[in-house]
């Protein structure tokens, strides 16, 4: 039983270290998705803005690069399959097991 309050401690303390930063999601927000035409892509970049500034509690290293590649390509993206291209390629290159 010890070992499970430590444990409970271990992920409080986590969960104090993540940040949320309303401010920066906005500006995550009107940076990016302001800037697409495509609905998906929209989509995707606002959940990347979302787990990038409000929910990060143990955001890994390469979930983060893989949500800024989302932020850094998308916004240009007008159709769906281009905004699915992206996120394959985005995917396969910050979360694939075989880079």
């Amino acid at each position: 039983m010890k070992w499970l309050s430590g444990i409970i401690i271990i992920v409080l303390s986590l969960h104090v270290g993540a940040k949320e930063d309303k401010a920066g999601y906005e500006d995550c927000i009107l940076a990016h998705v302001s800037r697409t035409e495509d609905t998906l892509a929209a989509n995707l970049m606002t959940y990347a803005c979302h787990r990038l500034y409000i929910d990060n509690f143990m955001l890994s290293e390469q979930d983060q690069g893989y949500y800024q590649c989302l932020l850094e390509y998308m916004p240009d993206a007008k159709k769906a399959e281009i905004t699915l291209q992206i996120k394959r390629t985005c995917n396969d290159k910050h979360r694939s097991l075989f880079r």
